[in-house]
């Protein structure tokens, strides 16, 4: 029997105290197994391979794809209460049904609303507005601090003022919820209520208020000081902040010192890009039901951050003196139906759950459509930005000074981190000596920014890589030979001072594209198309876009079936970027089979491990609670977001599976060859193992064997991640050398996910400190070469090829890593192109923009013939890298290099229309 500490885990013990009020214990699940399933069923009693994956490592296709194309519920938005009888929700006809009656003005005085257009059978049978809040003293949660409605003021009775507001703080802030009977009065109402100008009334004009900065600031200084470097990793905090306006003064006065006097040549741009909607398949959904009797709010959602949303929704309800109790909160996580950012920290998941205990405990649904998605939404944020490079005479970059200004709109979300990643991003690829560099989120009452695909990179990217590109043009230099002249390698650090501790393989990437006949004809290929007409032009970009947070905890779990199959759990959201795919393969590295199933999004089953923070725990729980130093941890687990899916949750996963290996299936197979085993011999093949010496044996004798003998068939992991993994010593009762390192923080074993016992730790590595200060330490590098075609008459562009060179790591599916690049390709197109969120007053805020009026990308406009040149994983490397926003990054940069070189004109303003084209040329 494996060693372990007796700490049997229960459904319901994660607890987690409120500031301010009583305990609220959470729980979080998936769909059930069976709708997430790649088949049905078995037919035998040992299932066989998967179909979707039959050969360990290789999918056929994605393990949700049938589940998807044969339409089986799997999104928020498919789901009914009587769908969820085995969750206990109550069977209903149909469920309440709710509206929000939005603004579409952000500098008028409201006045009231009134909803008499409606016939009496069609009034909604309960309307929450800012005074009934107040009324049943009901909170906000610490991210909302601004009035969930816009308070109408002759129905202002409040003596409290801090609660009211009378001017919508965004486009779209609701004045009030309206709640129908049925699906059937909504739709009827809804029709009458959507676009019509008299449902709200509005007074005066007022001036709007003077944006103030969301949360901090973030200023960047590398450079140095009394000769030695100065940076946020290289000195200690107190020092770095002391010091900083020294070393930026000095920077800045060797900038103006070196341009005047000719040394440094000077290249500078003020840039604005513009609001973009994530636009995912599926608009914003989701179910509530508050259980009056047992004081429980369930909810059923499709959402990016299963524990935010939870704990977010929980706080609306801390106030002691609420009207309405709540002592539990239970999510059912569905798929997103897309995400890249743009459901992260989504306010839709705290207006469903205060709204849920006035449906008089009926099931609740909100769906939100396209209109009220584009109004509400989060988006990618307007931005304005400066940069400044210094080059000297050699092509060596000397110095950047940048600055980021993101407008945040009105409520706060994830802004001021998307600004720090700006200016984290700020030196790319290249190795700069001197950077100060700045980024700020402004609360504004315009459209509510968001975390999007990319979190700061693009705006930071297009910054360096067009100058570099105007530095190149106007030195008389090879736009590839001034980028070798300055790339990142292992002797340099970023813009922290942190190392560089990949192997970025950035000099492959632009040999990969330099070599290519796009670029070495590209002087031919103009001409052609001058004779037609028509200018063409060939941009090339770079983009070291980080992938993870800096400091990143990870979950994993894998369980082998009675039938033989293999099931994965994960906290992860698979946001149409193939996840549950990849992570659907990660059993295979040990186990030698993938799984059958999948369960995305089960957070709840991992924080019922009770892990606990090291140094955080007596802030997140009851000051009785006993301390389990067993089921500590380095770093917990976040949201589905910063790419964290092929190098993070791949990892948990398929240590999960290392860990059962050691815990149940080597001692089958010691009982089975009666021998001691060396796991890292074992050969897989054909659905049996076999060792040298030994008869191979087929799996399913060892599973007889680990049910027959009640070895676990359930592992759970935990794993850390600051700049390196934290490794701990773990004892197994199959291994003759005990204990064994493994780069995990937590594993447990149980016969039963629900009996899970903690495998004895010790010997867990301390990292050093100065790791929590490298703000990003992994990347996925990638270049771009993009040809365009521009109509001089119409001012129309083409974009007639786009190759990417992408430095990958090792890839877990390359389908997936293809798909990706190609959905990077029509995203960044209509964000240099096409795509744009006017802030005006006729733009989305107006409540009535659609697909008519937002222009995406369609198949037409991109390019067919697309390639995508993987660069071989470097010997050393045996992982992947998170690669979603990689391959989007340098697509925009190369477009307007592109651009410039057609039309000899520096665009910096996004999106690039054919009204401006035809202005510049």
């Amino acid at each position: 029997m494996n060693t372990v500490n007796q700490y049997p885990i229960s459904r319901r013990s994660f607890i987690k105290t409120i500031a301010g009020g009583a305990a609220i214990s959470f729980s979080i699940s998936s769909l059930p197994i069976s709708l997430l399933a790649a088949e049905s069923p078995p037919l035998t009693d040992i299932a066989p391979e998967p179909a979707w994956a039959p050969e360990p490592g290789v999918a056929q296709w994605r393990i949700d794809g049938k589940p998807k194309v044969m339409g089986q519920k799997i999104y928020a938005r498919d789901f009914r209460a009587r769908d969820l009888a085995e969750y206990g929700w109550p069977y209903q006809a149909e469920e309440r049904v709710m509206y929000a009656l939005r603004t579409n003005r952000i500098n008028t005085v409201v006045m009231d609303y009134q909803l008499s257009m409606l016939p009496a059978e069609l009034q909604p049978i309960t309307i929450i507005d800012a005074q009934k809040l107040i009324n049943d003293k009901v909170d906000v949660s610490c991210d909302m601090k601004k009035p969930f409605f816009v308070c109408a003021k002759n129905r202002d009775k409040s003596k409290n003022k801090s609660k009211v507001r009378h001017v919508a703080d965004y486009y779209g802030q609701p004045v009030a919820l309206l709640i129908f009977a049925n699906s059937d009065v909504y739709r009827r109402a809804k029709k009458i209520l959507q676009f019509n100008q008299n449902t709200i009334i509005y007074g005066d004009s007022v001036a709007p208020l003077d944006p103030s900065i969301y949360g901090n600031s973030y200023e960047y200084v590398k450079g140095s000081l009394n000769g030695n470097p100065f940076n946020v990793v290289h000195d200690e905090p107190d020092y770095y902040k002391s010091h900083s306006p020294i070393v930026k003064g000095n920077i800045t006065s060797a900038i103006e010192v070196n341009t005047a006097s000719g040394v440094w040549q000077q290249y500078s741009a003020n840039y604005v890009t513009q609001v973009m909607d994530p636009m995912f398949m599926e608009p914003e959904a989701g179910l509530a039901w508050y259980d009056k009797q047992s004081s429980r709010l369930h909810l059923l959602l499709g959402t990016q951050s299963p524990t935010g949303d939870i704990s977010g929704a929980a706080e609306i309800f801390r106030n002691a003196k609420c009207t309405y109790n709540v002592s539990e909160v239970d999510l059912i996580a569905c798929y997103p139906g897309g995400g890249f950012g743009g459901r992260d920290s989504s306010y839709f998941t705290m207006y469903l759950a205060m709204a849920a205990p006035y449906a008089n405990g009926y099931p609740l649904r909100w769906a939100q459509d396209r209109f009220e998605q584009f109004q509400v939404g989060l988006k990618r944020h307007h931005t304005e930005f400066t940069e400044n490079l210094c080059i000297d005479d050699n092509g060596l970059i000397q110095a950047v000074t940048a600055s980021f200004t993101l407008n945040g709109g009105g409520r706060k979300n994830l802004s001021p981190y998307v600004a720090e990643l700006a200016a984290l991003s700020v030196c790319n690829a290249y190795n700069i000596p001197q950077i100060v560099a700045y980024g700020e989120a402004l609360d504004t009452p315009d459209l509510i920014g968001g975390s999007q695909r990319g979190f700061g990179g693009p705006q930071a990217f297009i910054a360096l890589e067009t100058l570099l590109d105007q530095a190149a043009e106007d030195t008389g230099r090879d736009p590839f030979m001034i980028r070798r002249l300055n790339l990142l390698d292992n002797q340099s650090t970023t813009v922290t001072g942190a190392p560089i501790q990949q192997d970025l393989q950035l000099p492959q990437i632009l040999d990969a594209l330099e070599a290519l006949p796009l670029w070495t004809n590209r002087e031919t290929t103009k001409q052609q198309f001058a004779n037609q007409g028509l200018k063409y032009g060939v941009g090339l970009a770079l983009a070291n876009e980080a992938y993870g947070t800096g400091g990143d905890g990870m979950f994993g779990a894998v369980m082998i079936n009675r039938d033989g199959s293999i099931t994965v759990r994960t906290p992860y959201i698979d946001m149409g970027n193939g996840a549950a795919t990849a992570l659907g393969l990660a059993p295979s590295v040990w186990l030698g089979k993938n799984a059958s199933n999948i369960m995305m999004g089960d957070a709840g089953f991992f924080n019922n491990l009770g892990l606990t923070k090291i140094d955080a725990y007596p802030s997140c729980v009851p000051s009785e609670t006993k301390i389990d130093p067993a089921k500590q941890v380095a770093q917990l687990s976040g949201s589905s977001s910063a790419c964290l899916g092929a190098f993070y949750q791949y990892h948990a996963v398929s240590y999960a599976g290392l860990s059962l290996l050691l815990g149940s299936v080597i001692p089958a197979l010691q009982r089975l060859w009666q021998a001691e085993v060396d796991y890292k011999q074992l050969v897989f093949s054909h659905g049996s193992i076999s060792i040298e010496g030994y008869p191979a044996i087929e799996w399913s004798q060892i599973v007889e064997v680990i049910f027959s003998q009640q070895l676990p068939n359930s592992a759970a992991v935990h794993a850390s991640f600051v700049g390196e993994f934290v490794n701990a010593d773990f004892s197994f009762s199959s291994l003759s050398q005990n204990p064994i390192t493994l780069p995990l923080d937590y594993i447990a074993l149980g016969s039963s996910p629900n009996a899970l016992q903690t495998v004895t730790r010790t010997n867990m590595t301390t990292l050093p400190k100065v790791n929590s200060r490298y703000g990003r330490s992994t990347y996925a590098p990638s270049g771009a070469l993009i040809a365009v075609s521009v109509d001089p008459n119409t001012g129309y562009v083409v974009v007639e090829d786009c190759i990417t060179a992408l430095s990958a790591g090792v890839q877990h599916c390359p389908q997936l890593v293809s798909g990706q690049s190609q959905g990077g390709v029509a995203m960044a197109m209509g964000y240099v192109l096409s795509e744009d969120c006017p802030l005006s007053p006729e733009g989305p805020g107006a409540g009535n923009w659609n697909l008519d009026k937002y222009k995406l990308m369609k198949m037409g406009n991109v390019p067919l013939n697309q390639q995508l040149l993987v660069i071989p994983p470097a010997d050393n490397e045996a992982t992947a890298r998170g690669i979603a926003e990689a391959v989007m990054c340098p697509i925009p940069p190369a477009i307007l290099n592109a651009l410039a070189m057609a039309t000899q004109h520096r665009f910096t303003q996004l999106p690039v229309t054919p009204a401006a084209i035809r202005t510049a040329i």
